[in-house]
């Protein structure tokens, strides 16, 4: 399970290290979003991949990402980038529509799951943090979609 999970995650890490290389995206550039990124026809894309192929498993893959993408570490931020324009969208819209995210607090049913997991009640819902369960939920539902 955990090899899908890391597949899923580096594909968005190295979809976006080729998008860059190939000028098809620009983190600072708001017109040239990591969801439109195409990198067809584009050989310094293709190098990136080529570079990381022809390793194989002859180092680690901490080695190979490091040294092809300047990147050492696994990094799920490519994925909320990827993704950034859906989140706002859930956000306007659970604004919109007055939805709360967590879950109902029904009393003392989950009180000591509450206090265990540390989680505070706000207007009947508990959660420990709203921002994050935006994005909880956003890249719950990209990895969902990814597996199917």
């Amino acid at each position: 399970m955990k090899e899908y999970f890391f597949a899923a995650v580096f594909q968005f890490q190295l979809h976006r290290a080729m998008c860059i290389a190939a000028g098809e995206f620009d983190p600072i550039n708001p017109s040239k979003p990591l969801h439109k990124c195409s990198i067809y026809r584009h050989h310094e894309a293709g190098d990136i991949l080529k570079k990381i192929m022809s390793r194989g498993a002859s180092q680690s893959w901490q080695q190979i990402l490091q040294e092809v993408l300047g990147e050492g570490r696994l990094d799920g931020s490519a994925v909320r980038e990827y993704f950034r324009p859906l989140e706002e969208w859930l956000r306007n819209e659970n604004l919109r529509n007055q939805e709360f995210l967590g879950w109902t607090y029904d009393g003392d049913y989950c009180k000591k799951s509450i206090e265990t997991a540390n989680l505070q009640v706000f207007g009947g819902f508990y959660n420990a943090a709203s921002y994050a369960s935006i994005s909880t939920k956003v890249l719950i539902s990209a990895l969902l979609l990814l597996l199917l």
